[in-house]
């Protein structure tokens, strides 16, 4: 059942960016704990990242966080490091948790691109892939669901639980997951914007806490609908954010 969105208020400005070398990820091992139980695919990216994939009901879901670093025409998606200029981005634009370089860190988390990436229409998902609508992500929560009723002012439920990486490695001791779908969702963390009273700043926040994913739909000017888990809670929250923030990308299989 379709609920309202959560209006997470941001301070949302246009202005210009500054870009950075991109991340070197060819070494890295992810660490993330996949469900045994479960048969998944492969999917590789124009770059030649390999991810894990897993089909849930009718769908066929990346297994991993997308951390690809151009657009599906192969123009390259900028490295934006510096706050500031995050801050005041107005096109597409990727970074790392806290500019992290370790690249186990990078395969295990993936990136976070702001929302400009994905109303983009070069296209960041891979070739036969697409940014979820938010009408995918309800037809994933009711199949993880099994026929419980998602149906709570958030859209919680049971769905959060059975679509995070279980155990406590990466989400923590306080983690209430079995990841029966076998999606494995990541608590990537975030990078929101803040205004400090001179200047409109992205600030990393959250990583092993929350994992929040955009969708492609927009319900309001210049915001997506998103996805959001947190280890204490089996639910699955629906919300909105400015296209300033990054997030975590998850791309399902086109039909």
């Amino acid at each position: 059942m379709r609920t309202n969105p959560i209006l997470i208020p941001v301070l949302f400005v246009i202005l210009t960016c500054c870009c950075k070398d991109p991340v070197d990820q060819e070494t890295g091992k992810s660490t993330a704990v996949f469900n045994p139980l479960k048969t998944y695919g492969t999917l590789v990216d124009i770059d030649g990242n390999i991810y894990k994939t897993i089909t849930i009901g009718e769908q066929t879901w990346m297994a991993e966080n997308l951390r690809t670093t151009h657009y599906q025409n192969g123009d390259p998606i900028p490295n934006v490091k510096n706050p500031s200029s995050w801050g005041s981005l107005a096109t597409g634009a990727y970074c790392t948790y806290n500019n992290t370089t370790n690249p186990d860190s990078i395969a295990t988390f993936g990136f976070l691109y702001n929302g400009f990436t994905i109303v983009d229409n070069r296209n960041i998902a891979p070739k036969g892939w697409h940014v979820p609508t938010d009408e995918d992500w309800d037809k994933l929560q009711t199949f993880v669901a099994e026929g419980e009723a998602e149906t709570t002012s958030t859209g919680n439920g049971v769905a959060g639980g059975r679509l995070k990486e279980a155990g406590d490695l990466h989400w923590g001791f306080a983690n209430h997951a079995d990841n029966r779908s076998g999606f494995t969702a990541m608590p990537g963390g975030q990078r929101s914007v803040s205004n400090t009273g001179i200047e409109i700043i992205g600030t990393f926040q959250y990583i092993t806490y929350f994992g929040c994913y955009w969708s492609c739909t927009s319900v309001y000017p210049n915001n997506l609908l998103v996805r959001l888990m947190v280890p204490d809670f089996v639910g699955i929250s629906r919300g909105q954010l400015y296209l300033s923030y990054g997030n975590s990308i998850r791309c399902v299989k086109d039909n």
